[in-house]
């Protein structure tokens, strides 16, 4: 590990440990009432679309790519194509240990999409910020 990967490598380690906390909580109490929140102010503001199930998968997508955001930056060897495959198998793994094990949770099939499609969305976005001369050069 390098000097100027140590930064993305503390946060992603942090962000990892808080999704893991949060996905393999006992239930979904909380997650689930920050998604009802988020979608009320959102059509107090106007946005009839947002409903819970459309929040629901849209934040399944955003609390997954911070991850694949950082580990690329860390470890820029691997490809979009390669954190795609990790997120999918670690979004396989999160749900059967809620639908085996945590009796107060459901596994979903749109979490494993939903979270496959964070961790491409992350990747890509690295990705693309390291194949940028000002930043790959330093």
């Amino acid at each position: 590990m390098t000097r100027r990967t140590r930064p993305a490598f503390v946060l992603l380690v942090i962000y990892s440990a808080l999704l893991i906390l949060a996905v393999l909580s006992p239930t979904s109490h909380d997650q689930s009432h920050a998604v009802f929140w988020l979608g009320y102010r959102l059509q107090d503001i106007g946005m009839r679309a947002a409903t819970f199930t459309r929040l629901e998968v849209v934040m399944n997508v955003v609390i997954v790519a911070p991850v694949t955001f950082l580990a690329t930056f860390v470890w820029p060897r691997h490809g979009w194509r390669d954190w795609t495959a990790f997120g999918f198998l670690a979004a396989l793994a999160v749900e059967a240990t809620q639908g085996l094990l945590l009796p107060d949770r459901q596994a979903s099939f749109s979490d494993v999409v939903a979270n496959t499609a964070g961790a491409l969305v992350g990747a890509v976005v690295a990705g693309s910020l390291l194949r940028r001369p000002s930043i790959s050069r330093h």
